[in-house]
């Protein structure tokens, strides 16, 4: 049965657990400061992750004091403290410590190569000629002096003693210093990216080496591989086989002598191997980079992949982590996810995300990514900044309640599947190329069947042949795999099943079972023609079901999944595309079904039938209840309910014998069950108030080196990588930035990073001076950050012209975008940044040109948008006051709808108290609780994100790009001189009421 306590306020585990990057110089206080800021927003845990910036040596005396101080004051907050096992990613070279212990732990790949390519440290192995041009077959081993492993390089992860020496420099250290707390606060390590083939080069075919692999290649496949390179590179011979073979053995190399000694340690200390390998998205990506995702997944106790970007894309990624962790009973499904997506993202794009993550099967949410630092670089460690930096992070407590809601549901008793489909990885191994698409077609292939799948509500596991043949077994006309059972198996287009697979088909048949071979329905190029990478004749197939496209698929499938949900869009008649769902069974017999509008755009009019004679009540699993559904009704056998499901809103039923509730709700999560409102009164008349400061940026700078000029009026973004960063340590620099008054106000302070360390601050001429009062985040002297530094220049301010020049020694660890190199003093490092400085004061702006802007006398902006007036770069909050009169009627629910919203998030006060918190359509709330008859006061406080303040703002395709990254902050081909910023206000409000 359901606990309805653990569902209002799951514990820990359920909690999104963040990336806590650690940037920069750590210090004790900001960093126990910086856990409580989580605890107190709700969430369970951190992994405390060395990311681009880092000044505190990695894994010294420092760094392993500074992980057990953490991880105590975890404890006492009931807080999940986890270690992440490298400098940056991917996991495996210790900060660069494990390649220069011995130069045959380095990295090590095939390359085929012709003879002008050939480099003086390649080990040749062989020569073919192709098509009447010579090609070397040489093993290329990765050099030193690789900026992003720190001046060292990446290691050879299918050598076993690579990653006991990796293990012995990262795991045992950590052993060393907090065994005591394995298990319980620190629960596991994460391991981040993990590859068999690092180097991939445009031009060049790789693939992946050890020493060892030729003879564990001859030991289980009987001929020596040196003997086929020509079929490995080209479409010769027989070479399906020979890829199918060599990518099998590079797979098991790769999980016998990393995942499962990783593994093994971690369960051997009582802790978890969680995090995710490389290039899991896609197939051509796993043979290149892993071999195959799911494999690994047996050995992990926590599974997880990484879900970046802004969109819906990866379904085949969480399918294939979720199937096996169902399967095997595993604790859940870790997900790293919200990276890259822009600092935009707050609410309403995380819910989107993990709505319908939640719906695939991910139990845990590792949000990407919290800064411990914003200073220079750090700030454009793709974005967003999901921390105490936002403006909306004071609200952040009722969404992480949210989160945890719904990634504990997802992980309650069993999913409803009966589905099994085959995944095709072994057929992408035999087909796989660099000189042709075979793979991505197949790739192409699998996704559309997947995604058909999830649309048409017909839930399913991938069945990985690896795990198959370990686990799978005929019971009563099923197969079995771990804790499931499948009805019907679904063979997706592919071309190659392994023997194993074969036989387990047979039986499966044998015993009354139904396969259903989906045909090639896109290129009409592959169909199952080989075993084990060998073409033969398939007998078995005369006894497939075969089906010539997915709508056919999915017809048969209905038919045999044991509790078929419909749900209708009301507008076509047909099934609702957009609307997905997961079911799960409980020990009692009850069900939880969570559905969501993965449409950011549209909402729906749905019917859902669930086939149940219980009673069905839906869970507000935002503003938690558990509720009546107003439209609820039966029809043979059917439980029928209407609802309009809003962009991005998700909603849970429960369904079972007992009684929930008494009470009726009509909105829920943006879902709402009976339209028939009346309109009662509304306003776009306000009172409004700032609540924060306004801000200018400066940007634009001139820039002067050792007391030359290299560029007298260019943008930051154009000095970073071009020139600060690559200069030698202690140059004297100068940067002037300019801006014009109107009106000086009142108070004007002005936000400089790193500003104690500079030699000189200059407004017009008068200098002015910084002194860091403490090393932790103050209110008082800082701005947004813990290194933005507030100085109070007011005295200094005229009208007209004004400069501000700042004069230091270059001080500073970042190589590349991304990219840094270890500090050789850390306690003695004084860090400057040549980075836009902030202007912050009661003021309002003129915009000149779209480019400038002058500064004036604080005027009461336009609500509907106050980034066009006076207000393009305000980070906060503002407050909205109306008041409206109502006659409160006692059968009639009263509603409030705010309309044209340009915000994070809306927080609703009626009569000085909070009646609601919106943050997407419909922008609705009931807010009957808090009306009086007659006049009632309403306040309605918007917050927005740092978007048009640290965003790539001159990146000309900004909102277009779904993966923000710290190339975006530079790429000049796309730049414009414009601010790209984005609207912040309200229209109107509406008080509607509905008898519901």
């Amino acid at each position: 049965m359901i606990d309805l306590e653990k569902l209002k306020n799951p514990d820990s585990f359920y909690r999104c657990a963040p990336f806590w990057s650690w940037n920069d110089n750590l210090k004790e206080e900001e960093l126990l400061r910086q856990i409580t800021e989580m605890h107190k927003k709700g969430y369970g845990g951190f992994f405390m992750h060395s990311r681009v910036g880092l000044v505190t040596e990695y894994l010294s005396k420092e760094w392993f004091y500074l992980v057990k101080k953490c991880i105590e004051h975890a404890k006492k907050l009931n807080m999940l403290a986890w270690i992440y096992d490298e400098d940056k990613w991917p996991s495996g070279f210790a900060g660069g410590a494990v390649a220069l212990k011995n130069p045959s732990y380095r990295h090590k790949f095939l390359v085929l190569l012709k003879e002008d390519q050939v480099e003086q440290d390649d080990e040749v192995l062989s020569s073919l000629v192709h098509r009447n041009t010579k090609y070397i077959v040489a093993k290329r081993t990765m050099r030193l002096g690789d900026k992003w492993f720190n001046g060292s390089c990446y290691v050879d992860l299918l050598s076993k003693e690579v990653t006991k020496e990796f293990i012995n420099l990262t795991h045992e250290e950590y052993k060393k210093v907090c065994q005591e707390y394995f298990g319980n606060a620190m629960p596991g390590i994460f391991t981040d990216e993990p590859t068999y083939l690092r180097v991939h080069y445009k031009d060049i075919p790789t693939l992946p080496w050890t020493e060892k692999l030729p003879d564990r290649f001859l030991q289980k496949k009987g001929y020596d591989i040196k003997d086929h390179f020509e079929e490995l590179f080209f479409n010769v011979g027989n070479y399906h086989k020979v890829r199918f073979d060599f990518f099998d053995i590079a797979l098991e190399m790769f999980i016998e002598n990393f995942t499962i000694p990783y593994a093994k340690w971690c369960e051997e200390n009582g802790i978890m191997m969680t995090g995710h390998y490389m290039a899991e998205d896609t197939m051509r990506g796993q043979t290149e980079w892993i071999g195959a995702a799911m494999p690994h997944y047996e050995y992990m106790q926590l599974p997880g992949i990484d879900k970046l970007a802004r969109h819906l894309e990866q379904t085949v990624t969480i399918k294939q982590v979720s199937s096996v962790c169902e399967q095997l009973d595993k604790k859940g499904v870790l997900c790293e996810t919200f990276g890259t997506t822009g600092q935009h993202v707050s609410f309403l794009h995380r819910k989107w995300i993990s709505d319908w993550q939640a719906v695939l099967g991910v139990t845990y949410i590792n949000p990407h990514l919290s800064l411990y630092s914003m200073r220079g670089e750090r700030k454009r460690d793709y974005p967003p900044n999901l921390f105490y930096q936002q403006p909306w992070w004071e609200d952040e407590k009722f969404f992480a309640d949210y989160l945890a809601r719904i990634s504990y549901i997802a992980g309650l008793g069993k999913r409803d599947v009966d589905v099994l489909v085959i995944h095709p990885i072994s057929s992408a191994w035999a087909e796989y190329s660099r000189f042709d698409d075979s793979v991505d077609k197949l790739d192409s292939l699998l996704d559309k069947t997947v995604k058909e799948l999830i649309a048409n509500n017909i839930d399913f596991h991938f069945g990985d042949e690896i795990i198959l043949s370990k686990y799978a077994q005929i019971e009563n006309g099923k197969i079995r795999v771990g804790s499931y059972n499948y009805k019907v198996v679904v063979l997706p287009p592919l071309t190659n099943l392994r023997k194993t697979t074969m036989q387990l088909l047979q039986n499966f048949i044998n015993s009354g079972g139904k396969v259903v071979s989906l045909k090639d329905f896109m290129f009409s190029r592959f169909e199952l023609c080989m075993i084990d990478g060998s073409k033969c004749d398939i007998p078995l197939k005369e006894n497939f079901i075969n089906v010539s496209n997915i709508d056919d698929l999915v017809s048969i499938l209905k038919e045999e999944v044991s509790t078929y949900i419909e749900v209708i869009d009301k507008k076509t008649g047909q099934n609702a595309k957009k609307i997905i769902l997961q079911g799960r069974k409980l020990d009692d017999g009850s069900r939880i079904i969570f559905l969501a509008n993965t449409d950011l755009k549209r909402e729906v009019e749905i019917t859902i039938k669930i086939p149940t004679d219980n009673n069905v009540f839906a869970a507000d699993l935002v503003d938690f209840g558990i509720f009546n559904i107003p439209t609820l009704k039966r029809e043979n056998g059917f439980a029928v309910l209407d609802a309009t499901m809003h962009p991005a809103s998700s909603f849970c039923l429960l369904v079972s014998d007992k009684q929930f509730s008494h009470n009726t709700k009509n909105v829920i999560s943006g879902v709402v069950f009976d339209n028939s409102f009346e309109y009662r009164t509304g306003s776009c008349e306000f009172d409004i108030e700032l609540k924060d400061y306004n801000t200018l940026i400066l940007d634009r700078i001139k820039y002067e080196v050792d007391g030359k000029v290299v560029f007298e009026d260019c943008y930051v973004s154009q000095v970073w990588h071009k020139h600060f960063y690559n200069l030698p340590e202690g140059t004297p620099f100068k940067a002037t930035y300019y801006f014009e008054v109107e009106k000086v106000p009142s108070q004007l302070f002005v936000a400089i990073e790193c500003a104690e360390n500079l030699d000189m601050i200059l407004v017009n001429g008068q200098p002015v001076k910084f002194e860091r009062k403490t090393e932790s985040f103050s209110l008082a002297h800082n701005f947004l950050d813990v290194n933005i530094s507030k100085i109070d220049i007011t005295p200094f301010i005229k009208q007209g012209k004004n400069e501000i020049v700042i004069s230091g020694r270059k001080s500073n660890n970042i190589t590349a975008p991304g990219c840094h190199e270890r500090v050789k003093d850390p306690k003695n490092h004084r860090p400057t940044e040549v980075e836009a400085i902030y202007l912050i004061g009661n003021f309002s702006l003129i915009c000149v040109d779209e480019t400038r802007f002058v500064i004036t006398e604080p005027k009461k902006p336009c609500h509907y948008d106050i980034t066009k007036d006076g207000y393009p770069f305000y980070v906060g909050t503002m407050s909205l006051k109306s008041s409206f009169e109502i006659t409160k009627e006692n059968s009639k629910r009263v509603y409030i709808k705010l309309n044209n919203v340009s915000a994070a998030v809306a927080k609703v006060f009626v009569n000085g108290k909070e009646a609601c918190i919106l943050f997407s359509q419909p922008f609705l709330a009931d807010i009957t609780e808090h009306v009086t008859e007659g006049k009632n006061d309403l306040e309605i406080v918007l917050t927005n994100t740092l978007f048009n303040l640290i965003e790539a703002n001159h990146k000309a395709d900004v909102f277009e790009e779904l993966f923000r990254r710290p190339q975006s902050f530079i790429d000049f081909e796309n730049f414009t001189s414009r601010y790209m910023l984005l609207p912040f206000g309200l229209g109107s409000y509406s008080i509607l009421t509905s008898e519901f």
